[in-house]
């Protein structure tokens, strides 16, 4: 039943996204708009998001190593996954795939890996935001939207910038944030904050190994190079729509789209995508460009994203490195992990040891 109604909620985001993005709009124009762009723009775009994957997959990998020396296929095949089912599965419930796949007891721990995916999360929304804020400086005052979407990166940058505060509470002492934690969910159920407060205890053991100062160095390096190459890589495909961006204007336009899709929508974050994406693009070009030539640019940029994730991600599924089955059980599994995880850092704790032992 859960199952159920969060698919109906996603799928109902997405129908009202796709409404406001086609509403009066040429659906036949939008068409031949698509098909008749310039396609060697597409392969290169391609090959950029090609080049995104091994960037975000290796900035990875540096978070888990001081966890433990995971094989790079290994983290390779769990982020190709991952961020299919990110892509494909509804009201974002991909996020739990990665960690769950990646994790591997005794040598990496679910609250480890869960960790990782979350210390990474926080970098990127606090890059994004802070670039969009910035990119939306350069559009003219009184264009239509701007009001709106200057507060969205304002809330979205303060958000996380709350989220990494709390990390580093937690980071320097654990029992404040874990009592935060219960506090917070106290007024609500009592049951509950102590279930999450617990989790949340073996999440916060999970962030106690971060990498060195090169280490981190290089995460930011990588940070840098894997956004730079998804805002330079719109930029080139909207040159096979005939739409001139500038790298400031397709870097609004990615951060829009941040934005956009971190609203839990339908399958394939349909509707939210190309809504985002032509909103971001009206800020820049007349109407009658959007309506039809961005609408298809949106289209296939949603597109070129759904068919390399799912390429990529197939071909993980036929490595040993995943374990499938459960994929979609994934937020159950990371939910029973952390818990069990909890209990046993509890039990070690009352023994007198610094770690439990592993099983």
């Amino acid at each position: 039943m859960r199952r159920a109604i969060q698919a109906l909620v996603g799928l109902a985001v997405s129908g009202v996204a796709l409404w406001l993005s086609l509403r009066g709009k040429d659906l036949a124009a939008i068409w031949r708009a698509g098909w008749e762009a310039d396609h060697r723009y597409l392969l290169l775009y391609l090959l950029t998001a090609s080049a995104i994957h091994f960037a975000r997959t290796a900035r990875w990998r540096i978070l888990l190593d001081p966890v433990a020396r995971v094989p790079f296929a290994r983290i390779n095949a769990a982020s190709a996954v991952g961020f299919m089912a990110l892509f494909i599965l509804p009201l974002r419930l991909g996020e739990f795939a990665r960690p769950y796949l990646v994790a591997d007891r005794p040598a990496l721990r679910v609250s480890a890996a869960l960790s990782s995916v979350v210390v990474e999360r926080v970098a990127d929304g606090i890059f994004t935001a802070g670039l969009l804020v910035l990119a939306l400086l350069a559009v003219p005052e009184g264009t239509p939207n701007l009001p709106l979407l200057r507060g969205a990166g304002w809330v979205m940058l303060g958000v996380f910038a709350a989220l990494l505060l709390f990390l580093a509470l937690a980071y320097r002492s654990r029992e404040q944030a874990v009592s935060l934690t219960r506090r917070l969910l106290a007024p609500a159920s009592r049951r509950v904050a102590e279930r999450v407060g617990g989790m949340m205890d073996a999440f916060i053991h999970g962030l106690r190994r971060l990498p060195g100062w090169g280490g981190v160095g290089l995460f930011f390096l990588l940070t840098l190079a894997y956004w730079g190459l998804n805002g330079w890589g719109m930029q080139i495909l909207a040159r096979g729509f005939g739409i001139s961006l500038t790298l400031v204007q397709a870097y609004t336009v990615l951060g829009v789209l941040v934005v956009g899709v971190m609203i839990p929508a339908g399958p394939g974050m349909v509707g939210t995508f190309q809504y985002a994406v032509v909103l971001a693009l009206a800020l820049f070009l007349p109407a009658e460009v959007v309506d039809v030539q961005g609408q298809a640019y949106a289209n296939v940029l949603w597109g070129a994203q759904l068919v390399q994730l799912t390429a990529f991600g197939l071909a993980a599924l036929f490595s040993r490195h995943i374990r499938f089955a459960s994929l979609v059980r994934a937020p159950e599994e990371i939910e029973a992990g952390l818990e069990a995880e909890e209990r046993d850092y509890r039990a070690a704790e009352q023994a007198g040891r610094r770690e439990p032992p592993e099983r």
